[in-house]
Parts: structure tokens; sequence; C-alpha cells
């Protein structure tokens, strides 16, 4: 029997704030040690593309509007199982004791997704040594964003396999993603700027990264 039970009281408070508390959690488990993180598909992705093709729908707002709460069992939890897996196949793939991070247990009621993505950049490049890419991750405009910011802060990229991910291939596969999904009528403004975030750090040299 629990001691103490959660209470009903009500909190307001900045974004900001709520940043800090999210990574003061993260920080009681890391203990000044920096994790890998294993990025892998969520809101955006190739589950997502395929419900939109069967559907005859172009975005996921038109999406929800058709398979209601169904999003969730067709789109959103199949990828949340996928990436767990991912977590720990790249855990297993550790000779050490070093811990993997995955967002997808993540939730913060109310955020935007702006705000998720900036959450998750401040994780990369100040409590992140490696990256892991899971699968089709080319199709997804979050982990797309997340490779640049990789990619910006020198940050070691791994694929599935964990064999290294340079920029050169990265590019390559996000511009196949592209013109696919484009080729379908789907929208790729989030995949082109994060190609151009990419290309961008190439451009200026960053993109120089030792496994």
């Amino acid at each position: 029997m629990a001691f103490y039970a959660p209470s009903d009281n009500r909190f307001t408070r900045h974004y900001r704030e709520e940043v800090e508390m999210g990574f003061s959690a993260i920080d009681c488990v890391l203990c000044g040690e920096r994790a890998i993180y294993a990025s892998t598909e969520l809101t955006t992705g190739t589950r997502l593309y395929d419900a939109l093709r069967q559907t005859g729908t172009k975005t996921a707002a038109d999406l929800r509007k058709v398979i209601g709460d169904d999003w969730t069992r067709r789109v959103w939890d199949p990828n949340v199982s996928a990436a767990l897996d991912f977590a720990k196949a790249v855990r297993r793939a550790q000779g050490d004791r070093t811990l993997v991070i995955t967002p997808a247990p993540f939730t913060a009621p109310g955020w935007s997704q702006p705000e998720y993505l900036a959450f998750w950049e401040t994780l990369l490049r100040t409590r992140i040594k490696a990256a892991w890419f899971n699968s089709n991750w080319q199709f997804s405009n979050g982990c797309t964003f997340e490779f640049a910011v990789a990619l910006d802060a020198g940050i070691p990229t791994s694929d599935h396999d964990g064999q290294p991910l340079d920029v050169d291939t990265a590019a390559r596969l996000i511009t196949d993603a592209i013109n696919h999904l484009k080729s379908d009528g789907f929208d790729t403004s989030s995949l082109s700027e994060n190609l151009h975030r990419v290309m961008s750090v190439r451009a200026s040299g960053r993109a120089v990264v030792e496994h």
C-alpha cells in the first residue's frame, strides 16, 4: 500500500519551467553521464503515410477526421511499440552500461510539436553522446530534424544496425523519401526544411563526425 497518493492539485507553469522539470528527472537517471538517443518515427513516418494512402487522405489532420480514435491503434501505438523495441535493441548492442533514451513514452499535455522538438534538441545537445536512427527514419519529420541536430552538434550517428550513418548517405535517403512522398501528393515541406538544415551543416564543415 502506498503511503502517499497523487493529489488533484492544479499547477500553472511556463513551458521553460516544465522543460527544466523534465530534464531534472532525466538527470536523476543519467547521474552526469551521457546516453545514446534512439530516434524513431512517432507522429509521422511510414505508418502514417500508409494510413493516408489507405484512406485517400493527404494530411494527419484529415486522417484523424476520417478514422477518429482509430488513429491511435493504426499509427501511434505501433510506432511506440516499435520505438521501445528499437531502444531495447540499441541497449543490447552496447558492451557497457550506457543508457538509451527513447522519446516514445514521454508525454507533455498541451505542448505543441515545436515545443517537443525544442525539448529533444536540447537533450541531444546536452546529454547525448551518440544517436541511432531506426529503419525508415528518413520519412519522419522528427527523426530528420534530430539527425540535423546531431550533425550540427557533432554527435556520432548510426543506422538501426549500428553502422555509421554519414551525412551524404543521410541526405540521399531524405531526398529519396521526399521524392517518393511527393509522387503521392503528400506535403514534404518539413522534410525539405530538415534536408536544408542537413546540407547547411554539411556545407559549413561541421559534419565531420568520428565513430
